[in-house]
């Protein structure tokens, strides 16, 4: 097995020098990220993802990996990015109501290039990527009507697909 893809299981500030010095070096680095906030994009633990440094912009509906002090403790977010305010970054989790606190760009540690959803590696270039995260981006005000409607689409959606 190549030395530069083997799989260790730890905690993402236990690695957090080494992936810094990968990132910053213009190394990738992948990782499983927990919690729901991103769903149904990722689901918590099964689902991965793969960051690269970022750039000098960093569009609306970029997904990035940033480190925030908010809730007390230094800890690392892996949201979208919606807006932003007053030369800082407003990040929301897709399945999250409420947006992060903003936070300046020297916070942000990686962007999402690629990820693996459900055992299916994904493009951030396919056509309904694109549009679903055009659609996160668009509905941030009113978030919690779209998340019902989103909802009540993937519930439909799964319908057909049994139906076929």
């Amino acid at each position: 097995m190549d030395e530069a893809r083997k799989t260790v299981h730890t905690e993402l500030r236990e690695m957090e020098a080494v992936m810094l010095e990968t990132l910053s070096s213009g190394g990738e680095v992948s990782f499983s990220p927990k919690g729901r906030s991103m769903l149904p994009m990722l689901r918590d633990g099964g689902d991965r993802v793969t960051l690269k440094a970022p750039g000098e912009r960093i569009p609306r509906g970029t997904v990035a990996l940033f480190v925030t002090n908010e809730g007390g403790g230094r800890r690392f977010v892996l949201h979208r990015l919606v807006k932003k305010r007053g030369g800082r970054l407003v990040f929301c989790g897709d399945n999250r109501r409420e947006c992060d606190e903003p936070v300046d760009k020297t916070a942000v540690v990686g962007v999402v290039v690629r990820y693996e959803s459900r055992g299916k590696k994904h493009s951030l270039k396919e056509p309904w990527y694109v549009l679903y995260s055009s659609w996160m981006v668009a509905t941030n005000g009113i978030r919690g009507l779209a998340l019902k409607l989103q909802k009540r689409v993937y519930l439909f959606w799964k319908r057909l697909r049994k139906r076929a």
